[in-house]
C-alpha cells in the first residue's frame, strides 16, 4: 500500500480550509484517510500552517510521499528541510516546477512549417549596400581675439583727427595770405 501525505479539503462554498492527512494512494481526496497530522487555513492573514512535526517526519521515514502543495507547506514550516538533511537522497526527489520540467515545444500549423522550410531553402538576396551620405565638413570659424587698444594705437587713431584739422587750419592760412 502506498501512502500519501496530502490535503482533504473541508469548510463551506468558497471558505475552504484543508487537513493535512496520511491516505492511501488510491482513496479520494475527501474520503478515506488514515491520520491527520495537521490543518492549513489558506484563507486567514497570514496564512495558518500547523502541522504536527513528528508525525509528518515519522510518515516520511516509513516512505509516504508528499503530494506538491503538502511538499510546500513542509518546506515553509521548516519539516522537509530536516528530513533533506536526514537522507540527502530525498533531495533529488523534490518536484520541480511543472512548466520547468517539460521541455517548450511551439505547436505550429501544417502551412506555417511548410512556409518557414521553404524560407529557409530559398536563397536569400545579397544584402544591397547603400552608399554613406558624405558630409562636408564645415569650416571653422575662429573669432578674431579682440585686443585691448594700447597707447600708440591711440595716438594714431588720433594722428588723422589731428590731420584733418591741420589741412582746416592751412586752408584758413591759405586764404587769410592771399
Amino acid at each position: 500500500m502506498s501512502t500519501r501525505i496530502r490535503l482533504r479539503r473541508m469548510g463551506a462554498k468558497k471558505r475552504p480550509f484543508y487537513r493535512v492527512v496520511v491516505a492511501d494512494q488510491r482513496s479520494p481526496r475527501d474520503g478515506r484517510f488514515i491520520e491527520n497530522i495537521g490543518k492549513y487555513h489558506p484563507l486567514e492573514d497570514p496564512s495558518l500552517i500547523d502541522i504536527d512535526e513528528e508525525r509528518a517526519l515519522h510518515w516520511l521515514r516509513v516512505g509516504a510521499q508528499p503530494s506538491e502543495q503538502v511538499q510546500n507547506l513542509m518546506s515553509k514550516t521548516g519539516i522537509w528541510d530536516k528530513f533533506v538533511a536526514e537522507r540527502p537522497s530525498a533531495a533529488s526527489r523534490t518536484r520541480t516546477n511543472r512548466a520547468e520540467a517539460k521541455p517548450v515545444t511551439e505547436k505550429r500549423s501544417k502551412k506555417a512549417k511548410a512556409a518557414d522550410s521553404a524560407e529557409a531553402s530559398a536563397p536569400s538576396p545579397a544584402p544591397v549596400e547603400t552608399p554613406a551620405p558624405t558630409v562636408k565638413p564645415e569650416p571653422e570659424v575662429t573669432p578674431a581675439p579682440e585686443a585691448e587698444p594700447t597707447p600708440a594705437a591711440e595716438a594714431g587713431s588720433a594722428a588723422p583727427e589731428a590731420a584733418e584739422g591741420s589741412e582746416q587750419d592751412a586752408a584758413a592760412e591759405g586764404s587769410a595770405e592771399a
